[in-house]
């Protein structure tokens, strides 16, 4: 699946580890929730223009994707194991939405809800630390709460983008748990599209800001 080639500042990835021999990848999971009450509306419009669209019916090759260009910087990668059948079954759940924001045509990033949960939420790499992380989120917090969830959940590791839980706790989210797991490694499992280090496959720098994540 091709991805637009593009980097932000290098020490973006410092926090990644490199690979190892055995192929496994530690991780530790932060699992935390908000109740509407807590929520601390804090992104403000980004200054080019970035709209923002349900996709009703979203198919699974349309859906892996999204889930490759956002997600492949942080290691994304388990929803690639499933078969497209598999994946079509959680697309087609009920309470599932996916919306996908845009500027000028171009991918910027997308969320996805399911029930009370914020299951994925990301921006490509093109538009990382340009203020439109929070604006987003702001976003997914809001369409969650205007369909009647009461305790919106998320999770966050090690993998993600080196300030994605303290913007979540700036939003108002607040950790319940954390778990360390050990994964399988995709700079193993498909060295060539999982490239170590990752500036060596990404072009044309952009560090906007890096006050703001995403």
């Amino acid at each position: 699946m091709p991805t637009h080639q593009s980097s932000p500042a290098p020490d973006l990835f410092a926090h990644q580890p490199p690979p190892r021999p055995d192929g496994k990848l530690p991780i530790t999971i932060t699992h935390l929730e908000m109740a509407q009450a807590d929520w601390m509306r804090r992104g403000q419009p980004p200054d080019i223009g970035v709209t923002l669209e349900r996709v009703a019916a979203p198919t699974a090759a349309f859906y892996r994707e999204l889930y490759d260009r956002v997600g492949r910087p942080w290691l994304w990668y388990e929803l690639r194991l499933l078969s497209d059948a598999a994946l079509q079954t959680l697309l087609d759940q009920p309470g599932h939405e996916l919306h996908v924001a845009r500027h000028d045509g171009d991918l910027v990033g997308y969320i996805e809800l399911s029930q009370e949960e914020l299951l994925f939420f990301g921006l490509t790499l093109a538009y990382v630390g340009r203020r439109i992380g929070p604006w987003l989120l702001d976003r997914a917090i809001e369409r969650a709460f205007a369909r009647g969830t009461t305790r919106l959940g998320l999770n966050t590791n090690t993998l993600d983008h080196p300030r994605a839980l303290d913007t979540y706790r700036r939003a108002g989210f607040h950790v319940v748990r954390s778990e360390s797991r050990e994964l399988q490694d995709p700079r193993v499992l498909w060295p060539d599209l999982y490239r170590w280090p990752p500036l060596s496959a990404m072009c044309h720098s952009h560090s906007h800001d890096q006050q703001e994540n995403l």
